[in-house]
């Protein structure tokens, strides 16, 4: 009999708190589908202006990868076609010459098989073999450290958008344990705003650095390929005209 007169007492009391609570709340209460795209964005507080710099980097890393990964650029066809002429003709010097106007990551690596050959001497082919595959080993690595930048940026966003949801969040329960002038309801939802937006703002970087990454790690994959196939085929036939020159010679010899 007790429980239930204080039961009803509770009931009693708690229905006009209730009822005074929803006349003091206000009209019209902040909701995320009240807001433009452009006042969520600034929701997030300071942790913009990292995810709009790591935007700016990102798409300039973009706009270089895609000017900067072409075939023409690691496997020059002219450079081969020339390439292959002078070893053919066994002007050594002309190609050496060629290697150096070039500067293309296929000319680096007959360059490097070149000086191998002129250190060593034309009759060591292996170790002209390990010269070029050395410096094909230095440029390939090159090309996958130039796209690791945009992975970075993969990485670091979403920790950076993370750092500001765990500081929205602690925005939120400090107010909320703290002001109490204000409506607790506002100030948890203006931290958890600042929280949800900083979320969204490292994954709307991080998505398309992603995306982006997977593009150009196909595309160095190809080039990669194509500079080895081309690299293999001019350092063979550097070793073959450094064999034929030797064979004419031992031909000649009375």
């Amino acid at each position: 009999m007790k429980m239930k007169m204080l039961s009803a007492v509770l009931f009693a009391c708690i229905v006009p708190a209730v009822a005074l609570a929803q006349e003091a709340a206000p009209v019209k209460p902040w909701t995320p589908e009240g807001m433009t795209l452009w006042e969520i964005i600034w929701a997030g507080g300071w942790i913009l202006i990292p995810m709009v710099l790591l935007s700016v980097v990102g798409m300039a890393m973009v706009v270089y990868y895609f000017l900067a990964l072409r075939r023409d650029k690691i496997v020059d066809p002219a450079f081969v076609e020339g390439a292959r002429r002078l070893l053919r003709e066994r002007r050594f010097d002309r190609v050496e010459m060629l290697c150096n106007a070039s500067g293309r990551p296929i000319a680096m690596i007959l360059r490097a098989a070149l000086d191998a050959r002129a250190a060593r001497g034309s009759g060591e082919v292996l170790a002209v073999h390990a010269a070029a595959e050395a410096e094909g080993g230095r440029q390939s690595t090159m090309l996958w450290e130039q796209i690791h930048y945009l992975m970075d940026i993969v990485v670091v966003a979403p920790m950076i958008g993370l750092l500001g949801t765990v500081v929205g969040m602690i925005r939120s329960f400090s107010g909320v344990a703290l002001d109490v002038s204000s409506a607790k309801p506002i100030v948890l939802a203006h931290g958890v705003a600042q929280a949800l937006t900083s979320t969204a703002l490292g994954l709307c970087v991080a998505i398309p650095a992603a995306i982006f990454y997977a593009y150009f790690r196909g595309r160095v994959n190809v080039l990669t390929m194509d500079m080895e196939t081309a690299s293999t085929e001019l350092v063979n036939r550097l070793a073959g005209a450094d064999a034929a020159a030797a064979e004419q010679g031992a031909a000649n010899k009375p």
